[in-house]
């Protein structure tokens, strides 16, 4: 079927619509292309998924790690970054706390107070032992002067002035009194004491460097007879005699020098000193030094005898 067009030309009707069927077949065959470029691309929307899932996996391993740290660490971090100076009001002590405060301070003060008594007791002890010491010193010095007070020798500064009398016969009272008599040879009330012992007495009392005279020794109260023979003394055993007794009253030292206050005490019947009740009191008073070397003692010098004045007694 023909026709005529606008132009001249004859229109073919059928062509037309051959020409348009197959039109209509291209679209068609155009629009199934799409899906095929669908399933082309489909693998890389399927990668493009994958990642996303991986990254969002990994922020959650994030997350969880920062959840499972160690409170104390975010602790110390917090603490540092605190200033040093701490601004915050003083907390008001609890009732406890302060009981506590109280037993503690009283703790302290009992310890203190103890110290304290231990320190007294001590410095007492310290005390008392001092004048024991000194008591015993002295009771030591009158047994070490005994010998010569019994003589009651006149003063002296150097003892190689002393006469060799006296060295002598305060030599054999030492023996008399302090040594042993059973070594010496006895015949009757009497012993003999070899004059070599006389002499290391003397030398024991008084120092090196004396000199004696041996002789026979005579007083109104005894005898020391000398047996130029044997070179010996005949010295009674237990002679009963009545002579001074020391007592020290008075101790300086300085260092090795000792100034002793002896008072002579005159003897006296046992019946009065038991019925009296008063003490004994010196008739003088004389000045020993003795210097000390080591536990030995040696008189080194007599000073003037003087006598007290009581108060009480009249002028």
């Amino acid at each position: 079927m023909s026709d005529m067009n606008n132009t001249g030309e004859l229109f073919d009707y059928d062509e037309y619509l051959e020409e348009s069927g197959q039109n209509r077949s291209r679209k068609k065959k155009k629009k199934r292309k799409v899906p095929k470029k669908a399933v082309v691309k489909h693998p890389e929307h399927k990668d493009t998924a994958a990642e996303a899932a991986e990254s969002i996996e990994h922020i959650k391993r994030m997350f969880d790690d920062a959840l499972d740290e160690d409170v104390s660490d975010f602790e110390e971090l917090t603490e540092s970054a605190q200033p040093v100076e701490d601004t915050a009001p003083a907390r008001a002590f609890t009732e406890a706390e302060i009981k506590k405060r109280y037993i503690v301070t009283g703790f302290i003060v009992i310890i203190m107070a103890v110290i304290g008594l231990v320190s007294t007791i001590t410095a007492g002890v310290e005390f008392v032992r001092g004048i024991a010491d000194n008591t015993q010193q002295k009771k030591e010095f009158e047994r070490f002067i005994f010998p010569i007070v019994m003589c009651d020798p006149a003063p002296f500064d150097q003892t190689v002035k002393l006469r060799s009398d006296t060295m002598i016969t305060a030599a054999v009272w030492d023996i008399i009194l302090y040594e042993d008599k059973s070594k010496y040879e006895s015949e009757f009330d009497t012993i003999i004491v070899p004059e070599v012992d006389v002499e290391q007495h003397a030398t024991k009392l008084f120092g090196t460097g004396l000199s004696f005279t041996h002789g026979t020794i005579e007083t109104p109260g005894f005898q020391f007879y000398y047996d130029e023979e044997i070179k010996s003394y005949r010295v009674p055993s237990n002679p009963k005699y009545f002579s001074y007794s020391p007592q020290i009253t008075e101790m300086t030292r300085v260092g090795e020098s000792y100034t002793l206050k002896v008072g002579y005490v005159s003897p006296t019947p046992a019946w009065l000193t038991i019925s009296s009740e008063q003490e004994l009191v010196p008739e003088k008073y004389v000045e020993y030094v003795v210097s000390k070397r080591g536990n030995n003692y040696t008189l080194v010098a007599i000073k003037d005898t003087y006598i007290e004045q009581n108060v009480d007694d009249p002028l």
